[in-house]
């Protein structure tokens, strides 16, 4: 008896700090997944020349073969800007030097579709939560955004909307940038530089909340400008609903609770500031959105 091949796409999703690559079904469901970290220190950039994503993407092949699963498009979604033709247009995170289009379809032999990650998340959210108009926001190693308009994220003239992170927090020639003083790896080495000590990753600052005053002033003075900059972008955008993701939000209730009292308490009372909620495509959601991109 001869089985018919399980057809998959197969996303992957190079982050700052992680790197997902998984076999999405036509369902979108996630069939198989590997993650590894995308760095080795918090400076730096991530995957010089994506040479562990692309270990990862043929690791992947090699289990769908084994698994008769057929792998016929790809789907990929990075944490840098992307154009509307599909084409990095920044290096700010990880240490790419061939357009990732070409370099992937080169390697597996089938097309890949590349979109930003932020974008790809809020295509999951879409299909996990029915909403249609909203702001999506991703707080994990970084920060960005995306407003989607009847069920698409809209990307800019040239892909560039996703910029929440860049917000410049003071008018000072020094200003950090709301990523980087409020992100996960804003945090991580805001501490470090602080105690001068080396750190792997926020998760460490945190822990250290309730008894490092160090820790506490970081993450306090972090959540408290990520709050008020997220009150000014509604004052911008005007949405209906704020849904949030990315692996700091979600998996941090403390600076859940932390960035929602600043947001409360700074929130325009012109009118009812629009709610904010977690979002339902949760963790997964660039691998996810990455496949729909390429559906």
């Amino acid at each position: 008896m001869i089985m018919n091949l399980i057809k998959a796409t197969l996303a992957v999703d190079v982050g700052a700090s992680k790197i997902a690559v998984a076999l999405v079904g036509a369902d979108f469901k996630i069939l198989h997944e590997i993650a590894k970290p995308a760095r080795q220190s918090l400076y730096g950039h991530a995957d010089p020349e994506l040479a562990l994503t692309k270990a990862m993407i043929l690791e992947l092949l090699a289990v769908a073969k084994s698994q008769r699963i057929e792998v016929l498009k790809g789907g990929a979604c990075f944490a840098e800007y992307v154009t509307p033709e599909q084409e990095l247009n920044s290096k700010d995170q990880i240490a790419w030097s061939i357009q990732p289009k070409q370099d992937l379809s080169d390697l597996t032999g089938f097309t890949w579709v590349i979109e930003s990650d932020v974008r790809a998340m809020a295509l999951a959210e879409v299909r996990a939560s029915g909403l249609k108009d909203f702001l999506f926001v991703t707080i994990s190693s970084g920060i960005s955004h995306a407003l989607v308009i009847n069920g698409k994220p809209w990307a800019g003239a040239t892909g560039e909307a996703i910029g929440f992170g860049i917000t410049q927090i003071d008018n000072s020639k020094e200003s950090p940038t709301l990523e980087q003083f409020s992100s996960g790896l804003g945090i991580a080495r805001r501490y470090q530089h602080v105690v001068l000590k080396d750190i792997e990753s926020a998760e460490i600052v945190f822990a250290n909340y309730n008894e490092d005053k160090f820790a506490k002033e970081v993450i306090d003075s972090a959540a408290t400008v990520l709050g008020k900059s997220m009150a000014a972008m509604v004052d911008y955008l005007d949405p209906a609903k704020i849904v949030i993701g990315g692996g700091l939000w979600l998996g941090s209730e403390l600076y859940r609770n932390l960035v929602l009292a600043s947001y409360e308490k700074n929130a325009t009372r012109r009118r009812q500031a629009p709610n904010i909620i977690n979002s339902a495509s949760g963790v997964k959601a660039a691998v996810i959105g990455a496949a729909i991109a390429a559906s």
